[in-house]
C-alpha cells in the first residue's frame, strides 16, 4: 500500500510540472506580428470564346403562302436553287391560280356593267321614246282641246234645249277622260327627263360593291402566287411541282450579299461585350480564318442551339446572340456556307494591368503567389 501512495504523488508531481512549463512557454513566447494584407494582380481577360453559326444578315426567309391556300399543292416552280432573284419575282405558282383567275375576269365584268348602268342612269331616257312622248302629249293637248270646244258647244244648245241633258253630260265625260290623258303623258314625259338622285346612289353602290368583289378576287389570286420579299438567292426548296406545301415553307430565301457569324455567348460574358469589338471567326469543318466587328447583341437569353461533339458538354448553357458583320472579302468566300459551324473569338482590347484595376485578397495559412498563377 505505501508503493500505492509514492505512485501516486509522483504522477501528481509530473502534472504539476508539464502545467508550469506550459504556462511560462506561453508567456514568454515572443508575439507574431499579423499578416499585411497582399496585393495580387488578376490578369484581366482579353477575349470572349463561343461557338456559333454562319447566316445571311437578311436571315434565312422560309417563305410561306398566304393564308387561305390550306391543301393547295405547288403548280409551278420559276426558279431553281442557288439562282439570285430580284424582289417582287414570281417564284412559285399554286394549283389554285387559274379557278381565281376566272374570279377576277368575273368580277371585272361585274364592275364594268355597273359602270354601264350608272352611266345609263345618268344619261337619263333614250332621245327616242323621249321625242315619242312629246308627241302623246302634243297630240292629248290636241284632243283635249277639241274636247273642250265641243263640250262649250254642248253647252251652247243645251241653253236653247237643242240637246237632252245626257248629251250635254257625255260630251264633259269625254273632255274630262282627255284631260287626263294629257296629264298621264305629261308625266311620263316629266319622269324620261328626270334623273333622280336616289337612282344614282343606287347605282354607285353597285359599282363600289363590284369593285370590293373585284379587290377580294385580286387578293385571292396574288395569294396563290409566291413572290419574292427582298432580293437574294434562293437557298433550298423545299416543295415541288404535285406536293402539297410543307410545313416547313415552300423555299429559303437570303440575301448572302452580306454575310454574318451569329455567336452564341454565355449570358455572364455579355457586359463585357459591345458594339465594334474585333472578332475572329473559324470555320469548325476547315479552320479557315474570317474578320469582322461586333454589329449587334441581342436582348434575349435563350438556350443553346449550336453544340459540340463532346458528349458531356453543357447543352442547357443560357446563351444571348451576338451577330458579328463580316469583312466584305471574308463574306464573299462563305455566301454558301449558311449555318456552317464556327468558334468565335472576340477581342476584348489590351488594357494594360495596373494598380487600379489590381484585386486585393486576404491572406491565408500556406498562401504563396506563385502557386496562385496556376490555380
Amino acid at each position: 500500500m505505501r508503493t500505492s501512495i509514492i505512485k501516486e504523488l509522483t504522477f501528481a508531481a509530473v502534472c504539476i510540472l508539464l502545467g508550469l512549463a506550459w504556462f511560462f512557454r506561453g508567456v514568454f513566447q515572443p508575439a507574431v506580428a499579423p499578416a499585411a494584407v497582399a496585393t495580387v494582380l488578376v490578369p484581366q481577360r482579353t477575349q470572349v470564346h463561343s461557338l456559333g453559326r454562319l447566316e445571311p444578315a437578311s436571315r434565312i426567309l422560309e417563305l410561306f403562302p398566304e393564308s387561305g391556300n390550306e391543301g393547295a399543292t405547288v403548280r409551278q416552280l420559276h426558279v431553281a436553287e442557288g439562282e439570285q432573284v430580284e424582289s417582287g419575282q414570281l417564284l412559285v405558282t399554286l394549283d389554285n391560280t387559274d379557278r381565281r383567275r376566272a374570279k377576277r375576269a368575273e368580277a371585272e365584268a361585274r364592275l364594268r356593267a355597273a359602270e354601264v348602268r350608272l352611266q345609263q342612269v345618268q344619261a337619263g331616257a333614250k332621245s327616242g321614246d323621249i321625242a315619242a312622248q312629246r308627241a302623246l302629249v302634243a297630240l292629248a293637248e290636241r284632243q283635249s282641246e277639241l274636247a273642250r270646244r265641243e263640250a262649250d258647244r254642248a253647252r251652247q244648245l243645251q241653253a236653247r234645249k237643242a240637246i237632252s241633258d245626257e248629251q250635254l253630260e257625255e260630251q264633259q265625260w269625254e273632255l274630262d277622260r282627255l284631260l287626263l290623258e294629257k296629264q298621264r303623258a305629261e308625266g311620263t314625259l316629266a319622269g324620261l327627263l328626270e334623273i333622280r338622285e336616289t337612282d344614282v346612289r343606287a347605282a354607285q353602290s353597285e359599282i363600289d360593291a363590284a369593285r370590293a368583289g373585284l379587290e377580294t378576287a385580286s387578293a385571292e389570286l396574288a395569294a396563290s402566287e409566291l413572290r419574292a420579299p427582298i432580293a437574294g438567292r434562293v437557298l433550298r426548296i423545299l416543295t415541288y411541282p404535285g406536293e402539297r406545301i410543307d410545313p416547313a415553307g415552300l423555299l429559303e430565301l437570303a440575301n448572302v450579299g452580306v454575310m454574318q457569324a451569329v455567336a452564341e455567348v454565355y449570358e455572364g460574358d455579355v457586359s463585357l461585350l459591345r458594339t465594334g469589338l474585333r472578332a475572329k471567326v473559324v470555320l469548325d469543318a476547315s479552320g479557315e480564318e474570317l474578320f469582322g466587328v461586333v454589329a449587334e447583341i441581342g436582348n434575349a437569353v435563350a438556350r443553346k442551339i449550336v453544340l459540340t461533339n463532346d458528349p458531356v458538354s453543357d447543352t442547357d448553357a443560357r446563351v444571348v446572340e451576338v451577330r458579328i458583320d463580316l469583312e466584305a472579302e471574308s463574306a464573299r468566300r462563305v455566301e454558301r456556307l449558311s449555318n456552317a459551324r464556327v468558334e468565335v473569338f472576340i477581342d476584348l482590347g489590351s488594357a494594360n494591368q495596373s494598380e487600379s484595376s489590381a484585386v486585393r485578397v486576404n491572406p491565408v495559412v500556406g498562401y504563396h503567389p506563385e502557386n496562385a498563377a496556376g490555380r
